[in-house]
C-alpha cells in the first residue's frame, strides 16, 4: 500500500507531465500508413504535438509499424496519464472511508466500555454482549475478562462467556480460558455453562473449538494455557446433538 508521501510523488510527476488528454494513436488499431505515437494535444491543434517512442529488441530497433509489443506500451503510457490521477484519488477516498469507519468502531468501543462499569447488571450483560463483536480490537480483552468475572453478577458472566464464545474463534477461545484459570467455583459453574450453550449442538464446531484449545495449549501465556487445559476438558465431555450423516 503507498505511504501518502508516495502518493504525493506520484502527483508530482503527474503535474511535471504534459497537460491534456493523451490519446495512443496505433497503427494496430487503424492503420494511416505512419508511425504509431501518443497525441497529447487536442486534434483540433494547428500543430502536432505528439510523442514517438522506438523500442529496441535485442539491441536492434523496431524500425517498423505497427508492431504489437510497442503499441501496446504506449497504449499503456497514454492511459497511464488519465488512469494515476484517478486512482490516486479512488486510494485517498478508500483511506478516509476506513479512517471513518475506525473512529467510529473505536468509538462505539468506548462506550460500551463505560457501560460495562455500570452499576446495574443489566448493563453490564448488555455490554459484554456488544464487547464480543470487538473481541478483536488490542484494547478489547481487558473489559471483556472483567465482565466474564463479574464480581456482583454471575448472570453477566453467562451472558458474556456465550457472547465470546459465539464469535468461534480463537480470540473468544483465549478470553474464557484466561477466565477460567483463576474463576473461582462459582464463576467456572456458569462459564461451563455458556460452553455447553454454545457448543452442545454441532459437533462440527465442537470439534473445532477443541483442536483451537489443542493449540493454545502451547500458548506462552501460563494462564491461557491452564485455562484451555480446563476448556479443553470441558469441550470433550459434550455429546452434541447434531453429527454429520
Amino acid at each position: 500500500m503507498p505511504t501518502e508521501e508516495e502518493l504525493g510523488s506520484m502527483e508530482t510527476r503527474i503535474a511535471a507531465a504534459s497537460t491534456g488528454a493523451w490519446v495512443p494513436v496505433l497503427e494496430t488499431r487503424g492503420a494511416t500508413g505512419g508511425a504509431s505515437c501518443i497525441q497529447i494535444a487536442p486534434a483540433t491543434a494547428v500543430e502536432d504535438d505528439e510523442i514517438y517512442l522506438s523500442r529496441f529488441t535485442n539491441g536492434e530497433q523496431v524500425q517498423v509499424s505497427p508492431d504489437l509489443q510497442l503499441d501496446a506500451d504506449l497504449d499503456f503510457i497514454a492511459s497511464a496519464r488519465q488512469d494515476m490521477p484517478r486512482l490516486i484519488a479512488e486510494v485517498r477516498r478508500l483511506r478516509a472511508l476506513l479512517r471513518g469507519d475506525s473512529d467510529r468502531r473505536h468509538a462505539a468501543f468506548v462506550a460500551l466500555r463505560e457501560l460495562g462499569r455500570s452499576q446495574d447488571y443489566r448493563d453490564r450483560a448488555d455490554a459484554g454482549r456488544g464487547l464480543a463483536a470487538f473481541a478483536d480490537m488490542q484494547e478489547a480483552p481487558g473489559p471483556l475478562l472483567e465482565l466474564v468475572l463479574d464480581p456482583g453478577d454471575t448472570f453477566v458472566t453467562r451472558v458474556t462467556a456465550e457472547a465470546v464464545l459465539r464469535r468461534r474463534d480463537r480470540i473468544g477461545l483465549t478470553i474464557v480460558a484466561s477466565a477460567l484459570a483463576v474463576a473461582d467455583w462459582s464463576h467456572s459453574e456458569w462459564i461451563h455453562t455458556a460452553v455447553r450453550e454454545v457448543f452442545g449442538i454441532f459437533s462440527e464446531e465442537r470439534d473445532s473449538a477443541i483442536q483451537l484449545c489443542e493449540e493454545m495449549l502451547q500458548d506462552p501465556d501460563d494462564r491461557v494455557a491452564l485455562g484451555a487445559r480446563q476448556l479443553h476438558e470441558a469441550l470433550a465431555d459434550i455429546n452434541p446433538v447434531l453429527r454429520p450423516a
